[in-house]
């Protein structure tokens, strides 16, 4: 149990902040703040902050599909055989919300079909695998668009598409150093589907069911479809501050130190409100090594530290700091001694003052 030398009790001092009394550092982020308290957190000597999560409530009011994140596709049409000459171009960008997988079907279909000489694309998902299967279809321009091309690696945009959503994980769908794209062609009897590389050269797969194309190269062992992942761009949030630099290590930055101070899991619907409260909340504890505190930053992010949108919600966080006492047997005799001279020092000249005073 920790010893509070201010109060001579067992206690923790607790800082309650509601993200509408901080002062925002996003033009409208509630979720990238500083807070700056009356009073500082200091120290006392032969003591340390162990910080930790005491509650939180968050509003699930953001989206896994995210303006400028994952909500963009470009696509390209070619003729037979030239998959990166183009004969057309464009892009498709998706509302912001939460999709699951027959939605994000609906919507990537409808999208796509409803620009000029698209033709038609079809897709499904196969319940069994967990995987979308695709069918391309297009008797609107002639051969010059035989082929769709999803510019998942190419294109301007492929920072910020959905490939991972649809099921082109960018871990597996990769040859050597060279990032894919993914193509679709009508040659008038079978779907054929491939793969492009930047120079050019292509993989070639048929269609296993029906012109539909279910993933499988069924000439080689590889399955370059990975399983829908519906929750690919948030799968936990983190809340990230300044006082933690030292204190948590992160493997997404190679194992060096993080701003990291709690991971919060997402164990509601969209819509509910994410808690963490003081009966759990106690398992994010840290030992600080700072002295005295005078600001917090505060920032709520995804696993790629992205700042969270809560469209505008506000949400609650409050740190508990416990002081514990560091042991006089853990400093060496002569150097205990020195400090304790100073602060009798202290404490006696602290004393004459306020006599005089009085």
């Amino acid at each position: 149990m920790s010893f509070n030398i201010e109060t001579s009790t067992d206690a923790s001092r607790v800082l309650f902040i509601n993200s509408g009394d901080a002062q925002q550092l996003e033009l409208g982020l509630t979720t990238d703040y500083i807070f700056i308290p009356d009073e500082s957190i200091v120290v006392p000597p032969h003591h340390t902050i162990l910080l930790s999560l005491h509650h939180i409530q968050i509003p699930f009011s953001f989206y896994n599909f995210q303006l400028n994140r994952n909500t963009k596709l470009d696509y390209g049409l070619s003729t037979s055989g030239a998959p990166l000459t183009f004969t057309d171009t464009g892009t498709i960008t998706l509302e912001e919300g939460n999709y699951n997988a027959s939605t994000l079907m609906t919507a990537i279909t409808t999208k796509l079909n409803d620009e000029t000489n698209v033709g038609t694309l079809s897709m499904r998902f196969n319940r069994d695998t967990l995987k979308y299967e695709w069918n391309y279809d297009n008797d609107t321009g002639s051969a010059n668009n035989a082929r769709l091309t999803l510019r998942i690696s190419t294109g301007s945009n492929a920072s910020v598409n959905f490939r991972d959503e649809m099921g082109f994980n960018s871990n597996k769908f990769v040859v050597g150093d060279n990032s894919l794209d993914v193509w679709f062609e009508d040659n008038g009897a079978n779907l054929l589907c491939g793969q492009s590389t930047a120079i050019a050269t292509t993989t070639l797969f048929t269609g296993a069911t029906g012109d539909y194309w279910d993933g499988d190269n069924t000439a080689e062992t590889t399955n370059y479809f990975s399983v829908v992942d519906m929750n690919a761009s948030i799968r936990s949030l983190f809340v990230r501050t300044n006082l933690t630099q030292t204190s948590v290590m992160d493997s997404a930055i190679g194992g060096g130190f993080s701003t990291i101070l709690a991971r919060i899991p997402i164990d509601v619907d969209s819509g509910g409100i994410i808690t963490i409260s003081p009966s759990d909340g106690a398992v994010h504890k840290l030992i600080l090594k700072v002295r005295e505190i005078t600001m917090i930053t505060v920032r709520l992010t995804d696993q790629e530290n992205r700042t969270i949108d809560l469209n505008g919600l506000d949400w609650d966080i409050s740190l508990s700091f416990d002081f514990i006492e560091t042991s006089p047997l853990r400093i060496p005799k002569d150097k205990r001694l020195e400090v304790e001279d100073k602060q009798y020092k202290k404490f006696k000249e602290l004393k004459e003052k306020t006599k005089k005073k009085k």
